[in-house]
């Protein structure tokens, strides 16, 4: 399957909003995660049915709902029934190679994002669409497979000193959306590393192998690129949103997150051009390389042109040939020749070709 974009066969001839799965089945069954507390209890427990985790929504403690796996359509029915989601938006949700999006409905608030991380078996950066649907006092999260990206999050709401801003749900879902660009900042610095560590080795080596890490990076940069550049505009949607559901407190972590993701956009985009331009770096390198070289075997060549027509004049074969019997005639021809190979090396030199 294309990395870049996923194949949308089984959407062909199907109507706006239906509910199906674009992308592999991660999971050989969904998993429902339950966090619900307050400041000062916490219960947490994995449950067995969507019904199970749907019907705990209510009251005044907050809810997290978790959920891994989505191809389970009647699932998928059953969460859009019970919030109320348009049909669209729960198409997004399934299409995993949806693009990052920020939709405001009437009783909810959902983002769909991409979490980014290294695979290092294939050394290339995969995707998972984490999609965050925001309520009145839960957060559902839906996942594509199991993952502890958010495990120090969990730590956070058990630390019964550290989830102080944590028993407001919409506080809950920005420290999501936070830790989900956490993971774009590590990877692009680690990926910034091996551009910049690309430098010294530009004008130390000419090698097959790295082109190819050139290229590698480059594929790598517009993969992150491509789930990063987003986040900006969600973030500024957000600021701008009319929902009740976003404290005015919450917005000013949102409004230094936003500064964070033009920042991350801004970066990736500058290493997307230095990884470039180490490219044209090294193509100038290696054709300087092969004009010395060029250069080289042509003044040989032009000084060895008239020392050869020289040699093939006195090669010929004829009887009557011009100090054919003189005494000196060879040592006159190599003083000839050695004067006009060093009368061109003087003029080449004078005129700064090498």
């Amino acid at each position: 399957m294309a990395r870049f974009f996923k194949d949308r066969t089984k959407l062909k001839g199907k109507a706006p909003g239906s509910l199906i799965l674009v992308g592999e089945q991660k999971m050989p069954h969904p998993v429902f995660q339950l966090m619900q507390y307050d400041a000062e209890s916490l219960v947490e427990k994995e449950c067995k049915t969507i019904d199970e985790a749907m019907d705990s929504i209510g009251g005044k403690k907050v809810t997290w709902i978790n959920i891994y796996g989505l191809h389970d359509l009647g699932m998928m029915r059953k969460i859009e029934e019970k919030l109320n989601l348009p049909d669209i938006v729960m198409e997004d949700i399934l299409n995993t190679d949806q693009r990052p999006e920020y939709v405001e409905g009437e009783s909810t608030c959902t983002f769909i994002l991409k979490y980014l991380s290294h695979d290092t078996q294939t050394n290339e950066i995969t995707a998972e669409q984490i999609s965050i649907i925001l309520g009145e006092n839960y957060v559902l999260t839906l996942q594509e497979k199991t993952g502890n990206f958010l495990e120090p999050l969990r730590e956070r709401i058990r630390s019964s000193t550290a989830k102080k801003r944590l028993l407001y749900n919409d506080y809950l879902a920005f420290a999501i959306l936070d830790a989900m660009v956490d993971t774009y900042a590590d990877l692009i610095e680690k990926t910034g590393v091996q551009v910049e560590n690309l430098e010294d080795r530009i004008f130390k080596e000419s090698s097959k192998a790295l082109v190819e890490e050139m290229y590698r990076l480059k594929t790598e940069i517009n993969f992150i690129r491509k789930a990063v550049r987003p986040v900006k505009e969600i973030t500024s949607k957000i600021l701008n949103a009319d929902s009740t559901l976003f404290r005015a407190e919450t917005k000013d972590y949102i409004q230094n997150l936003n500064g964070l993701a033009l920042q991350l956009s801004e970066t990736i985009e500058l290493y997307g051009s230095l990884i470039s331009d180490q490219h044209n770096i090294y193509s100038t390198k290696i054709g300087n390389n092969l004009n010395e070289v060029m250069k080289v075997l042509t003044i040989f060549a032009s000084i060895f042109i008239p020392l050869t027509f020289i040699a093939g004049i006195y090669g010929t074969n004829f009887d009557i040939l011009p100090e054919l019997h003189f005494k000196y005639s060879y040592f006159i021809m190599w003083g000839v020749m050695i004067m006009l190979a060093a009368g061109m090396l003087m003029y080449f030199k004078k005129k700064k070709w090498f």
